[in-house]
Parts: C-alpha cells; sequence; structure tokens
C-alpha cells in the first residue's frame, strides 16, 4: 500500500515537472526576444491579400492586436505560419515560431495608411509553395474572385 502510494507521488511530480517545463519552452517559442507582445499596432486584424493567385486561392497577411500574426499561402496550403511582428519605422518583421524549431522571419514594408505591404526579399525566408519576389504587393483592397482557382460545374 506504502509503496503504491509513493510511486503514485513519483508519477504526479514527474508529470507536474513535464508539464512546467513544457509551459517554459512554450512560452520562450511564443515570444521570441525583441517582440513585445504588450503594445498592439493595430486595434484590429488587418489582412493583406497578395495581388497574385496564392496556392489555391488567397495568399494573405493577418496583422492582429498584442503583435500577433498569421499568414497563409492559401487554402491548399498545408502551414499557417502564427507569431509575433515587430515594426521599426516602415519595415515590418513576421517572426514565425509555429511551424518549426527555428524561426523564420519574413520582411515587408508597409505604407504610411497601413494599406499595403510590400514584400523585401533580401532578409526573408523562402516560402514552400509560393515564390515572392522583391517588390510583390500585399493590399487591404484586393479580394480574388474564388473562380479563378476553380473550375465550376
Amino acid at each position: 500500500m506504502k509503496k503504491s502510494i509513493f510511486i503514485a507521488l513519483l508519477v504526479g511530480a514527474m508529470l507536474l515537472s513535464a508539464c512546467k517545463a513544457n509551459a517554459v519552452n512554450h512560452e520562450r517559442e511564443t515570444t521570441p526576444t525583441g517582440f513585445s507582445s504588450e503594445d498592439s499596432y493595430v486595434s484590429e486584424p488587418v489582412t493583406f491579400v497578395w495581388e497574385e493567385v496564392g496556392f489555391g486561392g488567397d495568399f494573405t497577411v493577418t496583422l492582429e492586436p498584442l503583435n500577433t500574426f498569421q499568414m497563409c499561402e492559401g487554402p491548399l496550403s498545408s502551414t499557417v505560419y502564427k507569431g509575433y511582428f515587430h515594426v521599426d519605422g516602415d519595415v515590418v518583421t513576421l517572426r514565425d515560431s509555429a511551424t518549426s524549431a527555428e524561426y523564420k522571419e519574413f520582411l515587408f514594408r508597409i505604407n504610411d495608411d497601413k494599406t499595403e505591404l510590400t514584400f523585401i526579399a533580401d532578409g526573408s525566408d523562402e516560402l514552400p509553395f509560393c515564390k515572392i519576389a522583391d517588390g510583390a504587393l500585399f493590399s487591404t483592397e484586393f479580394h480574388h474572385d474564388d473562380s479563378e482557382y476553380w473550375e465550376k460545374e
């Protein structure tokens, strides 16, 4: 009886220790150094759509409150990039922390009225499905008709 209680306490302590370690690692991965989640650059989500065809539809970059972002190459992509963004002057740096152990970074120049992002290839990581050229435009004004991508029956 005492042995089984001891074993149960030992297993419980090990699980608690593992959960705490996981929580610390998770915090480190989702809040990279130099990317503050305290100040919001936007007060509500703002979605920018690539001027070209994404992977099966709209390629979107969404800047969200608390300086978080989501980026998806299109509806057929199996990867949604998520993490924090930082703005330095007119350069927006997206730092992905959700898709791998290593961070991926994507750089954009934002216009004064915050309606357009221009891709900066130098310093940005490559994407698996869409090849984005330097200077590619993403805008809050773009929205593609689904018929551009899918055959109607």
